[in-house]
C-alpha cells in the first residue's frame, strides 16, 4: 500500500511539473555560499538565495507576452504588492520586431549601452560594485548608488524596443514622484525620467561586436549621455570602453551646491574564457567639481558543469574630493554558485 500511495504521489507531482510547462510556467533558482568582505575589513560568511519565476504565452495572433518575478527583489519592496510601485517584477508584450516592457527592467540608455564587466562573475558583485563601475544608466548623485537614472523613482519603468536587423532602437520612461514633480528643498524638477538609445550588435570577420548610444533626462534637473563599444575574439578575448557625460541644469546646481554642472566618466574593460575558465577586469573614473572617484574590479569563475561554479572577485575603490575623506577601500568575496 505504502508503494502505490508514494508512486502516487509521484505521479501527481510530475503531472503539475507537466501542467505548469504547458502553462509556459518555469521556476529556475540560484544559491551561493561562500566569504566576502564588503569593504569594512570584516571577513564574513556568504549565503544568498534567489528564485524567478517566469511565465510565458502567445495569443490567437501571434502575440508573445510574458511576466518574470524575481522574489528576493520582490521581498526587499515594503509595499511589493502595490500596483504603483515596482516589487521585482517586469512583464511584456512582443509581436514582430516590437516589444513593450514595464515593471524592473533597465531604461533605454541602460539598455543600449554594455558595461564593461565582460567575463567571469563574483559572489558579491565586487567587479561591478567599486566607485569606477558605470552602470550605463545616468549620474544624478542622488539616489540608487549615487549615480544612476534608473530607479530614482518608483522603479516602475517603461520601454519600448524595436529591433530591425541587427540594430535595436528603445525609448523609456520612469515616474518619479507617482506622477509629481520631483522636489529637492524648495525646487520643484520634472516628474519623469526618459531615455532613448540604439544598440548595434553584429560580426566582423569573426569579430563579435557590440556598441551603444544613450541618452537620459529628467527635465529642468540633468541629462546623460553615454557611449560605449565591446568587441569578442574567437580566442576567448573581449575588451570594450565606455565614455559618458551628466550637465546639471542650474536650479538643481544650485540647489545642491556644487560649483560644476557636468560630470564625466570613462571605463575599460577585459575578459578572456576559456573552455570552463573565464576571468575578467574593468576599470573606470568619474570626475566632478575637481573631485575624482575610481576603481577597479576583478573576476574570475570556473564551471564545474551541472549548475555548479567557483567564484571570486575583489574591487578597489579610491575616492578624492571635498565631499567624503579622501580615502579608500577594498572588497572581496569567494565562494560557489548553484544554478537550478
Amino acid at each position: 500500500m505504502k508503494k502505490i500511495l508514494l508512486a502516487s504521489t509521484a505521479l501527481v507531482a510530475t503531472a503539475g511539473v507537466a501542467s505548469a510547462q504547458d502553462l509556459g510556467i518555469a521556476l529556475t533558482g540560484q544559491a551561493e555560499m561562500g566569504i566576502f568582505d564588503g569593504g569594512d575589513d570584516n571577513t564574513q560568511f556568504f549565503t544568498d538565495l534567489d528564485v524567478t519565476f517566469t511565465m510565458t504565452g502567445e495569443s490567437d495572433n501571434g502575440i508573445s507576452f510574458g511576466a518574470t518575478i524575481d522574489l528576493d527583489e520582490a521581498t526587499d519592496q515594503p509595499d511589493f504588492e502595490n500596483p504603483s510601485v515596482q516589487g521585482g517584477e517586469n512583464m511584456f508584450v512582443s509581436f514582430g520586431g516590437a516589444t513593450l516592457t514595464m515593471g524592473d527592467t533597465d531604461g533605454a540608455m541602460d539598455a543600449a549601452m554594455p558595461e564593461m564587466a565582460l567575463a567571469g562573475g563574483s559572489l558579491n558583485d565586487d567587479e561591478t560594485e567599486h566607485l569606477g563601475f558605470d552602470d550605463q544608466d545616468g549620474h544624478f548623485l542622488i539616489n540608487d548608488s549615487g549615480l544612476s537614472l534608473d530607479g530614482v523613482g518608483d522603479g516602475q519603468i517603461a520601454r519600448f524596443d524595436y529591433t530591425y536587423s541587427a540594430f535595436t532602437f528603445s525609448v523609456s520612461a520612469e515616474q518619479l514622484n507617482n506622477g509629481d514633480d520631483f522636489v529637492i528643498g524648495t525646487e520643484e524638477f520634472g516628474n519623469t525620467a526618459y531615455g532613448i538609445g540604439v544598440n548595434y550588435a553584429g560580426d566582423f570577420s569573426g569579430v563579435a561586436i557590440e556598441a551603444g548610444l544613450g541618452y537620459q533626462a529628467i527635465n529642468d534637473a540633468v541629462s546623460s549621455v553615454g557611449l560605449a563599444a565591446t568587441a569578442g575574439l574567437a580566442n576567448g578575448l573581449s575588451f570594450g570602453a565606455t565614455l559618458s557625460q551628466s550637465t546639471l541644469e542650474d536650479d538643481l546646481e544650485d540647489v545642491l551646491g556644487y560649483g560644476d554642472d557636468e560630470i564625466t566618466h570613462w571605463g575599460i574593460g577585459i575578459g578572456y574564457e576559456m573552455n570552463a575558465f573565464a576571468v575578467g577586469v574593468n576599470y573606470g573614473e568619474y570626475e566632478f567639481d575637481g573631485n575624482t572617484a575610481s576603481g577597479y574590479g576583478l573576476a574570475a569563475s570556473y564551471d564545474l558543469g551541472g549548475g555548479l561554479s567557483m567564484r571570486a572577485g575583489y574591487g578597489n575603490s579610491e575616492v578624492d574630493d571635498d565631499l567624503f575623506d579622501d580615502d579608500g577601500f577594498d572588497t572581496y568575496s569567494l565562494g560557489l554558485q548553484m544554478n537550478f
